[in-house]
């Protein structure tokens, strides 16, 4: 894989945000370009960052419409893979991935390795 992977993470707690960035970055191929807290802010920072991957966190204080939110941050970025993040049971959440037509799902409890591989393998299938 050629060059780095820019991700964008959108969720609400801090800590996981902190969790993320750390997670991700720890192998160098992969930057986190942003990180915002919620469905508002995404949607003004996705346009100056141009991420490959915007980790989403599903339940936001201020998303009323989970869809309505996917379909705006495809239309200002419609080049990046959208994945939700959530810690909803997987069957849930798999549901909920179909259903907004996202790109994939993870656990925020994911292990380290498998964070990575995850954002790694969106990208290569072209999100």
């Amino acid at each position: 894989m050629a060059g780095t992977i820019r991700v964008a993470v959108c969720d609400d707690a801090r800590a996981v945000k902190l969790f993320l960035r750390h997670v991700l970055e720890e192998e160098g191929d992969i930057e986190v370009v942003s990180s915002t807290s919620s469905g508002g802010a995404v949607l003004e920072d996705i346009g100056r960052h141009h991420p490959d991957v915007l980790l989403l966190d599903l339940l936001l204080p201020d998303v009323d419409d989970a869809a309505t939110l996917v379909g705006e941050l495809r239309v200002r970025a419609p080049g990046a893979a959208i994945v939700l993040i959530s810690n909803m049971p997987p069957s849930r959440l798999e549901e909920e991935a179909a259903r907004l037509r996202t790109d994939g799902w993870l656990l925020k409890a994911q292990k380290p390795d498998e964070l990575r591989d995850a954002v790694r393998r969106v990208v290569a299938a072209g999100g």
